[in-house]
């Protein structure tokens, strides 16, 4: 008896795929659940990079090797004072420094620059200034400098810090970075050498963790010693 052919139409290779097996049911959820991933990914990383453009522009913009040169101005003759600043050209670092704000306004003065920690030593001081300011912010939040220290991870050791305070210019020099975590707040402690340690959140758009800058004074008179101590509040407050 000859063998008849077999023959497979459309029809019969669509049953064989949309079958009720269990393997099929199973395929048919695990694919559902990917696509649903996919997708929630990707709308999760266009609201993440939304919110956070700016200092994300910033970043993609900045070049480490052509660092950007910001002149030191000195004032006119008739002023006897510098107006407190921070000012770090590699990164175009140029803003305010607000010294007399408590721990409970650091957020809201941080609209105006960025704040000294309470507690902490002044510029011509033996001891630790530190100075904390944002990374980033939410694009609705007011204020110039939502993003001042958005580069500050392209620091390395040997770049220059300088502060204005009073009649004096202070310049330190890096010696150290790294990452902590929002409740290590020894690096808010006094040291024994004049020190100015910048704190902000770190990665940028997030509070995870907090990106310290520890530099050593190399320029500037020295006219007393700290004999404050930094307010140890819950946790390292720098904005976001």
């Amino acid at each position: 008896m000859p063998l008849r052919p077999v023959t497979f139409d459309e029809n019969d290779l669509k049953k064989i795929f949309k079958s009720n097996t269990p393997v099929a049911k199973a395929w048919r959820q695990v694919r559902k659940g990917l696509i649903f991933c996919v997708w929630f990914a990707a709308i999760f990383a266009v609201i993440f990079y939304a919110l956070n453009a700016p200092a994300f522009w910033q970043r993609a913009s900045f070049v480490a090797k052509d660092s950007i040169k910001l002149p030191l101005v000195a004032p006119p003759a008739p002023v006897i004072n510098y107006d407190p600043e921070i000012i770090i050209s590699k990164i175009g670092v140029r803003a305010p420094v607000i010294y007399d704000a408590s721990y409970g306004q650091i957020i809201e003065r941080l609209r105006n620059g960025v704040v000294r920690y309470e507690g902490t030593a002044n510029p011509g001081q033996i001891g630790n200034v530190v100075i904390v300011g944002h990374s980033s912010d939410y694009p609705w939040s007011t204020g110039l400098y939502k993003t001042i220290f958005a580069l500050l991870d392209k620091l390395t050791v040997g770049d220059e810090i300088v502060l204005s305070h009073g009649p004096n210019r202070y310049v330190y020099t890096v010696t150290q970075t790294k990452v902590v975590k929002p409740t290590q707040l020894e690096v808010l402690g006094r040291t024994p050498e004049p020190t100015v340690t910048l704190i902000t959140c770190y990665p940028v758009g997030t509070t995870l963790n907090r990106l310290v800058i520890v530099a050593k004074l190399a320029e500037g008179l020295i006219g007393s010693i700290q004999t404050t101590e930094p307010f140890l509040g819950v946790k390292l407050t720098s904005g976001r």
